[in-house]
């Protein structure tokens, strides 16, 4: 049995790799969202319906395709989503290449076979569209593991609102009957093409509907799953005419939905975004309901990245209508059943996570916890805060207290600490108020006029910091608490203090704490429990002082090294100075004309002025205005690089510093979408990723990278300027990495190419195309981003044969 299944996975994987590559055919011809015409036209051939011996080889009439389509039941139903891309197929003369790719391969093997190689090839071309894709299709192994949790019995009938391409269908096989609702058309055509490949015993009904505005009044369902969008809103008034609600998301509307739609030993098991778990308001008093009714019986946490368009942490929520008898909800943590890929590729190891839950022996990652000690966590279900230990110690609240402070009522000046400003380091661990500059002020600053230690209640570490007033007073913001010694008889010495913030103990305790999400934050009260061990004063000032002998010696080894560097000089580029001097000129023309196009165009809405716009965004497809702001933009940046003078050349003169992720979309909003000879398209980063968050880098050489990229597919991926010329630019952002892919459809490297050639100086594919340099500038340009192992993936046989990855960590930016 065991060889009957490799020999079966074998020969799924080679005809996977085999139709793959026929799939390049339609690189060029049909944007990527419509590759799946393939799989129609795949899947009709092999069930008969398109016959090999009715195809007329080499011919572009191909009517019979639609007449035989149109004959039969099953394909029929698809033919409205399906026969306008074929149409456009037959007019790029590309219909007759696809058919006859078709009878090239070797299609005769066993039906079970071919609708796992049309599943693999369904998620590879889910792969190519990037994060689009994800917001319909579920990781295999996620909704694998949701069906064998949900364990449904022969004859169930299960609903699935916000079905996508119907993935927990697929697992469903004992005469179940399925009903899934997907608003999209063009998904729901896909999806059904998918389910009709579906071989198990079960009853379909899958509709274009909205499940908000739809869901179905009928007997009450065995089980409801869903997937619902994260924090979307629904419309205002349903939410106040079904449960008086001014807001509510997609998330809590399944769950009540849910639970009011399923008998009595039915479950409802939603996908939610972590936030669901700890939310306060409304949301968070319908949880507390939940929880005091016993109607949760598992929450489930898994780490971000697992799914494809959003890189925040997940949860998996099991809801049942009987009442917890037990009086115990079960919490899962997940983190560790989490199979790594690469930096961007997590997958669900469900089989292992699911045999685990199934074990009686395993409680590691397993807590039954009462609700008693949830109600005295404020009911707050995130998982990881019930896995952690007890610990020996005295809580925070028995010796310090938080610095109230005045709040500031009006935008004056001050010195505002920002998370930034506070140390991560275990030696140099105190603030020096000479590097804060003075900013505005928010009215939400507090001033801090006392010696005390500093620390983050956002992110992911405390940095702990020491504050020794000396008569300049220092304002913190909402992320920021001050904590000073609670009375004159405790005894705790704030330097001790400091370094104890730091311990590995400490940082347990606040991760456990920490609510997960966008950004990971730690109310006050759970940091006031967080334990630490407080020894005598001679002991903690023992250790300060070991602490303080260990740092004179780091400050020693740094001055001589200070010394042999200060030695060093630099070489002077006399050749680049009187470059610049020479550009200066035109430079200047260039952007003083710019400037003054821009406002003669943008003064001027005369019907004459009007009608030259218009035909300028007719040819071109952009707008007059904004290239004439491009041009003057990108003087903008040759002069910040020229300004930079003799060194202009080195990196390290251009300063690496926090940039928000918010401002790295907006950069890569600004490119041009209508290149030169191709589409630029960026895929939009939702503002749950970005919130709060920033890498260290530097705007102008990541616009260069950016520019050396583009440039690169100017010059060697496309020959002209066709429709269809793509490039993409993704971004996706967990809770550590931002992940930043750029990808075209144009020509592949050659076949011995590879990146180690790409970034060697004056190495180039086509010599006669470039020197070189943009691959040489962008290797240099991520190491300096300390991203030395940058990915270039070159494979022609996919829709995008070239594909940059560059992945920055990501840091908090608070009260910036």
């Amino acid at each position: 049995m065991e060889e009957d299944n490799l020999s079966d996975k074998q020969e799924v994987e080679v005809m996977t790799n085999q139709i793959w590559k026929s799939i390049n055919i339609l690189r060029g011809v049909l944007p990527v969202q419509e590759y799946h015409v393939y799989l129609f036209l795949l899947s009709a051939y092999y069930d008969g319906i398109i016959k090999k011996r009715l195809l007329n080889l080499g011919s572009e009439n191909n009517d019979f395709v639609f007449e035989a389509i149109n004959s039969s039941p099953k394909y029929s139903e698809l033919a409205d989503a399906y026969f306008p891309i074929i149409n456009r197929l037959s007019k790029n003369k590309k219909l007759g290449t696809l058919l006859y790719q078709l009878t090239l391969l070797n299609l005769e093997i066993p039906e079970h076979n071919f609708n796992e190689v049309f599943d693999n090839l369904l998620y590879r071309i889910a792969d190519a569209q990037g994060k689009y894709s994800g917001e319909f299709l579920l990781p295999n192994e996620i909704s694998k593991f949701i069906m064998d949790l949900a364990e449904v019995p022969n004859g169930a009938n299960v609903f699935n609102p916000f079905a996508g391409l119907a993935s927990f269908a697929l697992h469903l096989t004992n005469k179940q009957h399925y009903y899934g609702q997907e608003i999209s058309q063009s998904t729901w055509a896909l999806g059904k093409l998918r389910l009709m490949r579906q071989q198990g015993n079960i009853d379909v009904d899958y509709r274009v509907e909205d499940s908000i505005h739809n869901w179905p009044d009928s007997n009450p369902f065995d089980l409801v799953l869903a997937n619902p969008p994260f924090n979307f809103k629904i419309d205002k008034w349903l939410a106040d005419y079904d449960y008086n609600r001014s807001r509510m998301t997609a998330e809590q509307y399944v769950l009540k939905k849910g639970l009011e739609s399923i008998n009595d030993d039915g479950k409802v098991i939603c996908l939610v975004s972590q936030g669901t778990l700890f939310r306060a308001g409304a949301e968070g008093r319908y949880r507390q309901q939940l929880i005091e009714q016993g109607l949760i019986d598992t929450v489930i946490s898994l780490p971000g990245g697992l799914l494809k368009h959003t890189g925040i942490a997940i949860s998996i929520l099991i809801l049942t209508k009987n009442k917890n008898n037990s009086s115990e909800i079960r919490f899962v943590d997940g983190k560790e059943f989490v199979i790594n890929k690469g930096k961007k590729d997590k997958r669900l190891d469900n089989h292992k996570l699911f045999n685990y839950l199934k074990s009686i022996n395993n409680h590691e990652f397993v807590r039954k916890v009462n609700i008693k000690i949830i109600e005295e966590n404020n009911f707050n279900l995130n998982v990881q805060r019930y896995f952690l230990d007890e610990f020996e110690g005295v809580p925070l609240k028995h010796v310090v207290k938080i610095a109230k402070g005045l709040l500031t009522k009006e935008n004056g000046l001050g010195k505002l600490i920002k998370i930034s400003n506070l140390k991560d380091d275990d030696i140099a661990y105190k603030l020096n108020i000479n590097e804060i500059e003075d900013r505005v002020l928010p009215a939400i600053a507090r001033k801090i006029e006392s010696t005390c230690v500093l620390v983050s209640v956002r992110w992911k570490s405390l940095k702990p910091t020491l504050f020794e007033y000396s008569g300049t007073p220092i304002y913190t913001g909402n992320d920021i608490l001050a904590l000073e010694v609670q009375n004159e008889n405790t005894e705790i010495d704030l330097n001790y203090l400091t370094t104890e913030l730091r311990s590995s103990r400490v940082n347990d305790q606040f991760t456990a704490y920490q609510n997960t999400g966008a950004i990971p934050f730690i109310k006050k009260s759970d940091l006031l429990e967080v334990k630490i061990i407080v020894p005598s004063i001679e002991e903690q000032k023992g250790k300060i002082k070991g602490l303080l002998e260990y740092a004179n010696k780091l400050k020693i080894l740094q001055k001589e090294r200070n010394a042999i560097v200060h030695g060093q000089q630099l070489t002077s580029f006399d050749e680049f100075a009187s470059l610049k001097h020479s550009l200066g000129a035109p430079r200047q023309n260039i952007l003083s004309n710019s400037k003054s196009l821009i406002r003669f165009f943008e003064s001027n809405n005369s019907p004459a002025f009007e009608e030259v716009k218009r035909s300028y965004e007719d040819r071109y497809k952009t707008k007059l205005i904004e290239d004439l702001s491009k041009i003057k933009e990108d003087i903008n940046h040759i002069s910040i690089i020229l300004e930079k003078g003799e060194k202009g050349l080195l990196l390290e003169n251009y300063e690496l510093k926090p940039i928000s992720v918010q401002d790295i979309n907006q950069l890569l909003k600004g490119f041009k979408s209508t290149q030169e000879k191709f589409t630029l398209h960026f895929e939009k980063v939702s503002k749950e990723e970005m919130k709060g968050k920033a890498i260290i880098a530097n705007t102008t050489l990541l616009q260069i990278l950016i520019d050396n990229v583009i440039s690169n597919a100017i010059k060697h991926a496309f020959n002209d300027k066709k429709a269809l010329n793509l490039m993409v630019i993704d971004l996706k952002v967990t809770e550590n990495v931002m992940q930043l892919e750029i990808k075209n459809n144009g020509n592949p490297f050659p076949d011995n190419y590879n990146k180690k050639k790409f970034v060697a100086k004056f190495s180039t594919a086509n010599p006669n195309k470039g020197t070189g340099l943009g691959g040489y500038d962008i290797n240099r340009i991520a190491k300096y981003f300390s991203n030395p192992d940058w990915e270039l993936e070159l494979n022609s046989s996919d829709p995008f044969p070239v594909s940059f990855k560059f992945n920055f960590p990501v840091i908090p930016l608070l009260n910036e």
